[in-house]
């Protein structure tokens, strides 16, 4: 009884973080949809927040033409992109750029984030997800520089 009161708030909990994070952070809350109710398929994003993140920008202004990077920031540089993708590869190509991160979330109950609101915070672990049949998958986004 109390496993299935956990298991449904939890299922509570990531729909209201898809809702509000459609407002909010609408990639993150994208891809936490994907990630819980998708087929495994990749994942394409749109990309007019992300090449306009000054962690995109900062990073790109260092890569030279072919160069692929792997992207890992602190999440105070770019909240919105921290909760969507955070450890990706980005490649700087001629004209474009390319990005991708391949999506699975954690199993151990050892990595987590915070959800921070303008008078708390809420450690959320990355495990809560598996209350769902989640299906790993990749992201991907270009835009043209």
């Amino acid at each position: 009884m109390i496993e299935l009161f956990l298991k449904t708030m939890t299922q509570f909990l990531l729909f209201w973080m898809m809702l509000v994070g459609k407002l909010f952070f609408p990639e993150a809350s994208l891809i936490l949809q994907h990630y819980c109710f998708g087929n495994g398929e990749k994942l394409i994003l749109d990309s007019s927040y992300i090449r306009k993140s000054p962690v995109v920008l900062k990073n790109l202004q260092k890569m030279k033409v072919n160069q692929t990077k792997i992207i890992v920031f602190n999440q105070k540089e770019d909240w919105r992109l921290s909760y969507a993708m955070n450890g990706f590869s980005m490649t700087k190509k001629e004209n474009k750029v390319i990005i991708r991160q391949y999506i699975k979330f954690d199993h151990s109950n050892q990595i987590y984030t915070y959800l921070n609101f303008y008078f708390f915070k809420i450690k959320v672990y990355d495990n809560m997800v598996h209350v769902f049949d989640c299906k790993p998958f990749e992201v991907y986004t270009e835009f043209t520089i």
